[in-house]
């Protein structure tokens, strides 16, 4: 079973999120606090990170930044999920694999999701 880690502030959106993609099938892992996030990203395995940029007293971008820096985690794929307005710019300046524009379709999230855990690689993005 896949595993996708969520980190987000927004306890709603962690919520829904993780409901989807159980629902989905994958194996959901969640962190809305984040002092000692490292220890959470080193231990869940996850395939797939979806990181939000605006977090309370934390960047999104150094988050994404540690994962990519990190011997053992630089393989795992993370996606940026922000209403930032130059998700394109982060994500490259991050070293993020991908990005989705908050609000996002449901359907478009479920299919960057299964395109990027199922292939390896980001075919889809939205803006």
């Amino acid at each position: 079973m896949k595993k996708i880690l969520i980190i987000e502030d927004e306890q709603d959106i962690l919520d829904m999120a993780t409901m989807i993609l159980e629902d989905e099938g994958y194996e959901v892992c969640g962190i809305s606090e984040y002092p000692g996030f490292e220890s959470t990203v080193n231990s869940c395995g996850a395939d797939l990170v979806l990181l939000d940029l605006n977090l309370r007293g934390y960047r999104g971008e150094d988050i994404c930044r540690y994962i990519k820096k990190s011997e053992a985690l630089k393989h795992t794929a993370v996606v940026i999920m922000s209403a930032n307005r130059d998700l394109q710019i982060v994500k490259e300046e991050a070293g993020a694999d991908g990005y989705i524009s908050k609000p996002f379709d449901l359907t478009d999230f479920i299919n960057l999701v299964k395109q990027f855990i199922n292939k390896g690689e980001l075919a889809v993005q939205t803006s």
